[in-house]
């Protein structure tokens, strides 16, 4: 029981900062040109020292995107 918190909390953990990430990154790409996933894993590891894989990145750069009305121009692996 104890594990399945700890994973929960983590999972949770990862997502936010991918989120955070990802929001970072759009709001600075906004005039330099499209985000990319490894603006989002470079950040996420910069800010906070976790590597995060391509999937997290791109899913959480393409929801960022999505929230206002643009598309990841990235095909899914």
């Amino acid at each position: 029981m104890l594990k399945k918190l700890m994973d929960r909390r983590t999972t949770a953990r990862r997502h936010r900062i991918a989120m955070d990430a990802a929001w970072s990154v759009h709001l600075t790409n906004l005039f330099y040109g499209e985000p990319t996933t490894e603006d989002v894993i470079n950040l996420a590891y910069g800010s906070h020292g976790i590597r995060l894989t391509e999937t997290e990145a791109r899913d959480a750069l393409a929801a960022e995107l999505a929230r206002f009305g643009r598309r990841l121009n990235t095909p899914a692996a």
